[in-house]
């Protein structure tokens, strides 16, 4: 169930050349009203792993807004938004409450949210897996930008044995269970990195702003 029908705009949009394109073409259209158009666009996204347009085209589905109103399509794509670290959807999935809006971010760059920004905003009480970790920042910025990974993960800085440590961080679940089930939905130039499973409070409890 959604928790709120609050449609993201673009966590990141600025580090998604690829894609960016046809997202703004999807949200102008949405702000036009034409919700079937943005319902085309947002599909052709999220047919192609875009996990931002795959949580977008649930909402959709969920309001009845340019398609016919379907649950199990409005869950499907929540589903696989909510693998690919999206944290709306996971908490879409796993809440009984419905607020049926049509609210979204306006595009800002003020809106963004930023790799640290994202770190810090996560809930303390819940997990998330460290993919990388290196004193060489731009080698971490490079792995989250080559990626794709806005909206959907994060980097923190810490200081270790004198030393500052970049590390990489993806997705945000409420049980240590569930985060290590979802390491094997990881796409396997993630896996790959061997992640494991660490406590935001204790990331929080480490960090340092910048």
């Amino acid at each position: 169930m959604l928790r709120s029908g609050v449609f993201i705009a673009t966590l990141g949009l600025f580090n998604l050349p690829v894609s960016a394109t046809s997202t703004l073409q999807a949200l102008d259209a949405q702000d036009r009203g034409d919700f079937q158009t943005a319902a085309i666009l947002w599909q052709q996204l999220a047919n192609e792993g875009n996990a931002l347009a795959q949580y977008n085209l649930a909402l959709l589905y969920k309001l009845g807004e340019g398609v016919k109103v379907d649950e199990n399509m409005s869950n499907y794509w929540l589903t696989m938004a909510a693998r690919q670290g999206i944290v709306q959807a996971y908490q879409s999935l796993n809440t009984n409450s419905v607020q049926a809006t049509q609210q979204r971010l306006s595009v800002k760059p003020l809106s963004v949210i930023g790799p640290q920004q994202w770190v810090a905003s996560q809930n303390p009480r819940y997990y998330t897996l460290q993919l990388a970790s290196s004193t060489n920042k731009q080698l971490i910025e490079k792995y989250y930008s080559l990626n794709d990974l806005s909206g959907k993960a994060g980097y923190y800085s810490s200081m270790r044995q004198g030393e500052r440590w970049y590390a990489l961080v993806y997705g945000s679940y409420n049980s240590v269970h569930t985060a290590k089930s979802a390491i094997s939905d990881l796409p396997q130039n993630l896996r790959k990195w061997s992640p494991w499973v660490r406590n935001i409070r204790s990331i929080h409890k480490i960090m340092i702003t910048e």
